[in-house]
């Protein structure tokens, strides 16, 4: 009789606690509406490991309408994430471009070495967060092997920049100030004019992050021609924010999914520094040290469609 009560008190908590998760994975695709529900988005890996966890407990307690129901709702969760960790990265043919995307972090420390990282690399292309004077000084032997640039202003020591060894089209450079994006068009050696834009986007809710996102989409959207996106967007690949961005750029995250931030790790992964290219473009994708930096540097070596 114990042991009886024992299971159904044990099967009660499992059924509470997938009911818990489930409602979590649900909420998570809300962040189109909800801002709410990006933030809930970034547990969503989490949440689908713990489901079919608990799937498997069912099974043991010959709960088995409750185990297909968790593994369901697990399969719901994973399989929505899952080709982002597992696409292969074909190497392009050909003439290929480089693009070096990183968060510089805007304390006052020397960074020879990452200045030296970036101008190393080859990278026609950087996009950068949190640029400040003292990064600048610091860095200023990258600043100036890159003869083209454009730095706007965001948040206070933290500004959103582009630079470029390509030839620029007169005129192109823009920004957003105070909304985290800075941009300007390339002429590759191809001849065909491509936009290279950074973004640094606010922490997703209880902060700005849905209606920031909302004004850098939008234009974004006015642009013609093929854009090539570098940022840190302070969100997973699967939350709202970023696929607001790539949609409106008509691109789709580039490369697997990968951990770029320090506080993140195996059990909880901040993939927030992202690459978002045209649809159908090859190549491979690098992380970079964090060279002093809280956020690892991502190089992207690609060809377009």
């Amino acid at each position: 009789m114990k042991v009886l009560t024992n299971r159904r008190l044990a099967r009660t908590l499992i059924i509470l606690c997938v009911g818990a998760l489930i409602g979590l994975v649900l909420f998570g695709f809300t962040g189109p509406y909800f801002a709410a529900g990006d933030s809930i988005a970034i547990l969503r890996p989490q949440a689908g490991v713990l489901l079919g966890v608990f799937a498997i407990l069912f099974l043991f307690l010959r709960a088995r309408i409750y185990a297909l129901i968790a593994t369901g709702f697990a399969t719901l969760a994973v399989g929505s994430i899952a080709m982002g960790f597992t696409t292969p990265a074909p190497d392009c043919n050909g003439s290929c471009l480089m693009l070096y995307q990183k968060n510089l972090l805007s304390k006052a420390w020397p960074r020879y070495s990452l200045a030296d990282d970036i101008i190393n690399s080859g990278a026609e292309i950087v996009t950068l967060q949190e640029v400040s004077d003292h990064n600048r000084e610091y860095m200023a032997n990258m600043y100036a092997h890159y003869p083209a640039k454009i730095i706007c202003p965001f948040r206070p020591h933290q500004d959103v920049a582009v630079l470029t060894s390509l030839p620029v089209v007169e005129g192109s450079e823009f920004c957003l100030p105070g909304h985290g994006l800075a941009g300007l068009q390339v002429i590759p050696a191809d001849g065909e004019p491509i936009w290279a834009l950074s973004v640094h986007l606010k922490w997703p809710f209880p902060f700005e992050q849905s209606a920031q996102s909302r004004e850098v989409a939008d234009r974004i959207a006015e642009l013609d021609g093929p854009v090539l996106i570098g940022g840190d967007f302070n969100m997973v690949p699967w939350g709202a924010s970023v696929r607001r961005i790539g949609l409106a750029a008509g691109n789709e995250v580039f490369g697997a999914v990968e951990n770029t931030h320090s506080l993140g790790g195996r059990a909880l992964p901040l993939p927030i520094d992202n690459l978002l290219f045209p649809k159908g473009t090859t190549g491979t994708v690098e992380l970079r040290p964090y060279l002093g930096s809280d956020h690892l540097g991502k190089l992207a070596r690609f060809q377009l469609p």
